[in-house]
């Protein structure tokens, strides 16, 4: 069997003029509309607007979970917001540390994962226990099934597989779960959560001072 080429796939490509691609982004935005309606007033439902420092990288990962949210990717929502949370947490360790810094169990600060960066803000009274909780929550419940899918057997029942992963994606009447109403449940935890824990971190009050 011959080699198939780049030239050769993309010459069975159908060729798109700029008014066939305007009327598929067209139709996509139309059908999406609704959705995206929703999902906006939820987003506008959290109205924060006091200042908050936030570290570049972490404040980039929450707008892009929430852009990520608005437009209906909902497992890169999940991701997006644990990512969140995780740089959030990490940036002010690294401050507090310093370069090359170690967290007390020991372990370097760029090399713990959120679990270790959330036990540690709990031991330093920086979450509460039930913030803490709902930052386990989402990372094992909501984040970890979707970005570590497991081939699991019968009697592994407490541990969500890629099969039923992929029927929260693909087909969730079929009773699996739905992405959509575990990613709702991470984007209002990062609403709820993320700029009130910057301010706290970083020892900013709301008035700004």
């Amino acid at each position: 069997m011959p080699n198939t080429t780049r030239e050769d796939l993309l010459g069975n490509m159908p060729e798109y003029s700029e008014t066939n691609l305007d009327e598929l982004i067209r139709e996509a935005n139309e059908r999406a509309h609704p959705g995206r309606m929703e999902r906006l007033r939820f987003l506008l439902s959290f109205q924060d607007d006091d200042y908050v420092p936030v570290p570049v990288l972490a404040y980039e990962y929450f707008e892009e979970a929430r852009l990520c949210w608005l437009m209906g990717a909902f497992v890169a929502s999940i991701v997006m917001a644990q990512l969140a949370f995780e740089e959030l947490i990490r940036s002010q360790y690294r401050a507090a540390k310093g370069i090359g810094g170690k967290l007390d169990h020991g372990k370097k600060v760029d090399d713990a994962g959120f679990a270790d960066l959330v036990r540690q803000a709990r031991a330093d009274a920086s979450l509460t226990p039930s913030e803490s909780e709902d930052l386990d929550r989402l990372r094992k419940l909501y984040r970890n099934p979707y970005v570590h899918p497991k081939d699991t057997s019968k009697s592994e029942p407490v541990k969500s597989d890629f099969f039923q992963q992929a029927m929260k994606i693909q087909a969730p009447q079929l009773g699996q779960g739905a992405v959509s109403e575990e990613a709702k449940d991470a984007i209002g935890l990062l609403q709820r959560m993320f700029l009130p824990l910057a301010r706290r971190l970083w020892g900013v009050d709301s008035s700004g001072t």
